[in-house]
């Protein structure tokens, strides 16, 4: 059992007799009444996303899980294959359960598989990854704007902002959790 001051994003816990995942957690403490905690769950069995709060001192049954590091193979329609770098054992996972889908998974980058009674539940996207520009326009020369980007598309087919000087075929880092460059690699 674990308190709602443990509560993290990421945690599995059993809520309603379902394995469930804290994909985003707000404490609040207001100025009058007890603290809390607001969750959005997502039920791991059919992907359904709810709203829950948690009180300060409410007890959660945090599920025991395993989780292990895996190499990305590749897609095959919608499921991913990934690969145990100690023992070459292959799993497929749904992309359903990989967050922003195919847009980060690359064979040079390595994932955390979490897995609860023995199938996997949940990939953990590294939170930078590094990836090569497959195509972007040319920076126009006068165009010095401060903080000016342009639209680049990076070699897992995902589009983001970049800045001026980055030209196709750079390797650059990308912050996974909300799409944003971070800094040439």
């Amino acid at each position: 059992m674990a308190g709602t001051t443990d509560v993290r994003r990421g945690m599995i816990i059993l809520y309603n007799n379902e394995p469930h995942i804290i994909i985003e957690k707000e404490f609040y403490s207001p100025g009058k009444g007890g603290a809390f905690n607001r969750v959005k769950l997502k039920s791991i069995k059919s992907g359904k996303i709810l709203s829950q709060t948690f009180k300060s001192g409410e007890k959660l049954e945090e599920l025991e899980i395993s989780t292990s590091t895996m190499q990305f193979l590749y897609v095959d329609g919608d499921i991913a294959y990934f690969m145990s770098p100690e023992t070459f054992d292959q799993v497929g996972i749904n992309l359903e359960l990989i967050p922003g889908n195919t847009d980060f998974l690359h064979t040079e980058a390595k994932y955390i598989v979490t897995s609860y009674d023995g199938e996997p539940i949940y990939v953990q996207m590294p939170p930078k990854i590094s990836l090569v520009i497959t195509e972007t326009p040319d920076a126009v020369k006068g165009d010095s704007v401060s903080n000016a980007t342009k639209e680049a598309i990076l070699e897992t087919g995902v589009k983001i902002n970049v800045p001026l000087f980055i030209k196709t075929g750079d390797k650059i880092i990308v912050n996974t959790e909300d799409y944003t460059y971070f800094s040439k690699a």
